[in-house]
C-alpha cells in the first residue's frame, strides 16, 4: 500500500522555493491565501516656533501629536503624502499644507507668523526722574531696550502674563503684569529702584583745567556738568560704570566700581591737559618768514568742536620804518583777514602775506591774532 502525503505539504513547499509573501494553506474544506501589508513610507517632519516666546501644541491633520516651544522644535514620521500641520496660540492659529515625501527632511517655522499675528498690547516702562543712568528692560529674561529717566520705553507685547525686570548693574527688580490687546499697561520701577537698589557717592572733577560746564556722562547718559575748581557730586547705583566727560569731539573716560557708602571719585585733569592741546576753536600762527617790505606768516585753523566752522581770523604784524621824506623811524601796522572751512576735529593750514610798504629799513614785530570770528 502506497503512504499518502498530504496536500498541505506541496502547498507549504511550493511557497518556500516562490519569491513572494503569500501563506497558502490547505484543508479538507479547501483552499484560502492572505497577504501580509507592505509598511507605509514616511518622511521626518520638524515644527519650530523661532523667537516666539510660548508652549503650543502640533496638531497633523487635526490631531494633536506634540508640543513645540521656543529653541525645542518637535519632530516626528509621518506617512507620504498631503498633511495639515496646524500650531495654536490661544484664539490665535496658524496651519500650512506639506506635501511629505519619504527620506526628504520637511521643516516648518510658524515663528514669524505667530509673533505678526498674535495679539498684542502697549506696554510702557518708566524709571522715574531720579535715576542717572540708562537702564536695560527685559520681559521674561529676553532685553527688549532701554529706558532713562527722561526716555520711557514703549513696547507691544503679546497678551498674556509677562515679567518685566529693569536692571543697574548687579542689582535688579521686577514686576509680573497681564498684557491685553488694546489696553495701555504701565509699569513705574522709580520707586523700587530708589528703595531696593544700593547707591555709592561718586564725584567727577577736572582740576585745574581751564574749561566750564563740559557734560558728565554715565554709562552713555548726560547727568551733570563739571567746570574747572567745581566737581560733580552724583549718586550712582551699586555695580560697574563708565564714566565719561568731553570736551568737543574729544571724550576722556572710565571704569569705576560703585559701592555702597564708598566714596569714589575721578580726575580727569591730567588727561584732558595731554589730550586737549586746544578746547576752543583757535587760529595760531606756526611760524613767518620775513622779506625786505613784506612778511610771509602760516597760520593754522584749528576747530575741536563737534561741528563744523567756518572760521576767519584777522592776522596782523607791527613795524617799524625810515620815513623817505623826514629819514625818521616810524611805526605802522600791516593786516589781512583770512577766512577758513574746517570740519569738526579737524585742523587746516592757509598763508598770507602782509606788505609794509611805508618807508625802507623795514624791522617787523612778531605776527599776532588779532580777532577770530567763528560761525
Amino acid at each position: 500500500m502506497k503512504k499518502m502525503i498530504p496536500l498541505t505539504f506541496f502547498i507549504i513547499i511550493g511557497c518556500m522555493l516562490t519569491a513572494g509573501c503569500a501563506t497558502q494553506t490547505a484543508s479538507s474544506e479547501g483552499i484560502s491565501t492572505s497577504v501580509t501589508p507592505t509598511p507605509e513610507l514616511t518622511g521626518p517632519l520638524s515644527v519650530y516656533i523661532g523667537d516666539y516666546d510660548a508652549r503650543l501644541l502640533v496638531s497633523i491633520d487635526n490631531i494633536s501629536v506634540g508640543e513645540v516651544s521656543k529653541g525645542k522644535p518637535f519632530g516626528i514620521d509621518i506617512n507620504e503624502g498631503l498633511h495639515t500641520v496646524k500650531v495654536c496660540d490661544g484664539s490665535v492659529c496658524e496651519e500650512v499644507d506639506v506635501h511629505i515625501k519619504s527620506f526628504i527632511y520637511t521643516t516648518l517655522d510658524f515663528g514669524p507668523r505667530l509673533i505678526k499675528n498674535a495679539p498684542k498690547g502697549p506696554l510702557s516702562v518708566s524709571i522715574g526722574t531720579s535715576q542717572p543712568a540708562s537702564l536695560p528692560v527685559f520681559i521674561d529674561n529676553a532685553i527688549v531696550g532701554n529706558v532713562s529717566s527722561d526716555t520711557p520705553l514703549s513696547i507691544d507685547v503679546r497678551e498674556g502674563l509677562h515679567t518685566v525686570k529693569v536692571c543697574s548693574g548687579n542689582n535688579c527688580v521686577d514686576q509680573v503684569v497681564e498684557i491685553k490687546s488694546g489696553n495701555q499697561t504701565s509699569l513705574d520701577f522709580g520707586e523700587q529702584l530708589t528703595r531696593d537698589v544700593r547707591q555709592g557717592p561718586l564725584s567727577v572733577s577736572i582740576g585745574g583745567y581751564n574749561a566750564n560746564d563740559l557734560p558728565v556722562l554715565i554709562d552713555g547718559t548726560n547727568s551733570g556738568n563739571v567746570s574747572q575748581g567745581k566737581p560733580l557730586a552724583l549718586m550712582i547705583d551699586e555695580g560697574r560704570h563708565t564714566v565719561k566727560v568731553c570736551l568737543g569731539i574729544v571724550c576722556e573716560s572710565e571704569d569705576v566700581e560703585i559701592k555702597f557708602a564708598q566714596p569714589r571719585s575721578v580726575n580727569f585733569e591730567e588727561r584732558l591737559k595731554k589730550d586737549v592741546e586746544f578746547p576752543e576753536p583757535t587760529v595760531r600762527i606756526v611760524n613767518s618768514v620775513p622779506a625786505e617790505n613784506s612778511i610771509t606768516i602760516n597760520v593754522e585753523f584749528i576747530n575741536p568742536d563737534k561741528t563744523d566752522l567756518t572760521m576767519t581770523a584777522t592776522i596782523g604784524c607791527g613795524y617799524s620804518y625810515i620815513d623817505y621824506n623826514s629819514r625818521e623811524r616810524k611805526n605802522d601796522f600791516a593786516q589781512s583777514q583770512l577766512t577758513q572751512f574746517v570740519k569738526a576735529g579737524d585742523r587746516s593750514a592757509q598763508q598770507v602775506v602782509l606788505w609794509m610798504t611805508k618807508g625802507h629799513h623795514v624791522i617787523p614785530s612778531s605776527p599776532t591774532v588779532v580777532e577770530l570770528i567763528t560761525k
